[in-house]
């Protein structure tokens, strides 16, 4: 309100033109007054209450903002401090909840220490034969341990994970349970299966190391260097998921995944490679057949459509068969990764 508009509802009220709310309002002010100030409003008088009264008003309306100001300040405080502790907090849970995923989901090495070798629950195996040696642990998983391979694993495996350590080869036909996976410590990777067939080699010193899946699913992870705690948090590990005929190859740096040596067909294919006869096949058609019968990603270009295949490739291996394939269609392939593609040789 300016003051042009204060003499004039001053003037409404002396005039008894005034609202009741107006009324109320004037009298408030009036009431501010002091000591002689505080004299009845009337015609006289009005221009020296006017002036009181706007410089009272005034003055109240200049020590609002010092006090809102005031009020903000330590409003701004409470804020700075209840963010600041809703920040901690929630630090506090993110780190607790990546320590978790990183440090308890992906561990580095079994829960039993090698010093733990020492308690009666754990059982350290070393195969001295020249031949390989069945073990058959607490959950009815088979170890077919190589000559020369150690094992360790407890006697009884707890229900948040079935621990082995592995130094050394040893072929694993791991009993099902989604609940309770199976973990593999060994030289430079953990392997990670919940049920399924695999073979391990896990050479001491600088050899590199290998994961051959035969069947099923199995995760490989890279666990090189990986003790610094750290580093642990910061990082998840590198990690390598294998299905059947498909393996992980440990190099320096990282896990390198390809396709097994020697892919053997599925359980309920095997028979079908003891009568594999083709007459005039489109190599398309034949790259589905065999990712079929070995559970591998075989993919034919597409300018080999008109290309077909007239032969007999029965009961050898998968890389011989392509050998074969290839030299009569005057073509070639090449294995990238899990994938082998059949490519125009020109």
């Amino acid at each position: 309100m300016g003051r042009e508009s204060f003499h004039q509802l001053l003037q409404r009220y002396l005039d008894g033109q005034c609202t009741p709310a107006e009324e109320r309002l004037v009298d408030h002010w009036y009431h501010l007054l002091e000591g002689d100030d505080q004299r009845e409003i009337s015609a006289s008088n009005l221009d020296v209450l006017e002036d009181a009264m706007w410089q009272k008003i005034h003055g109240q309306i200049n020590d609002v903002p010092h006090m809102d100001s005031n009020h903000q300040r330590l409003l701004r405080s409470r804020y700075v401090r209840y963010l600041l502790v809703a920040a901690s907090v929630a630090l506090l849970v993110t780190v607790g909840t990546l320590a978790y995923y990183r440090v308890v989901c992906y561990p580095v090495e079994p829960s039993f220490t090698a010093e733990a070798a020492l308690d009666s629950n754990i059982v350290v195996l070393k195969n001295d034969t020249d031949r390989r040696m069945d073990i058959i642990l607490a959950d009815e998983s088979l170890v077919e341990l190589y000559p020369g391979a150690q094992l360790q694993y407890p006697k009884r495996f707890g229900e948040h994970g079935r621990e082995v350590r592995l130094t050394g080869d040893a072929f694993f036909s791991v009993a099902a349970n989604k609940e309770n996976p199976f973990w593999v410590f060994h030289e430079g990777m953990i392997t990670k299966v919940l049920g399924t067939k695999f073979k391990i080699k896990a050479p001491k010193g600088n050899a590199k190391g290998e994961v051959i899946v035969y069947s099923g699913k199995v995760d490989v992870f890279y666990n090189v260097g990986r003790r610094n705690m750290v580093r642990r948090m910061l990082s998840a590990p590198e990690r390598a998921s294998l299905t059947t005929n498909q393996r992980a190859v440990l190099s320096a740096k990282k896990l390198e995944e390809t396709v097994t040596e020697n892919p053997l067909p599925v359980r309920d294919r095997v028979d079908a490679i003891r009568h594999e006869t083709y007459q005039d096949i489109p190599m398309t058609s034949l790259a589905k057949t065999l990712s079929e019968l070995y559970a591998l990603e075989v993919v034919a270009d597409s300018t080999l459509a008109s290309i077909t295949f007239t032969g007999d490739i029965s009961g050898i291996g998968l890389f011989k068969q392509l050998d074969i394939i290839c030299t009569v269609t005057d073509t070639r392939y090449e294995v990238v990764g899990t994938t082998i593609f059949l490519k125009n040789k020109h």
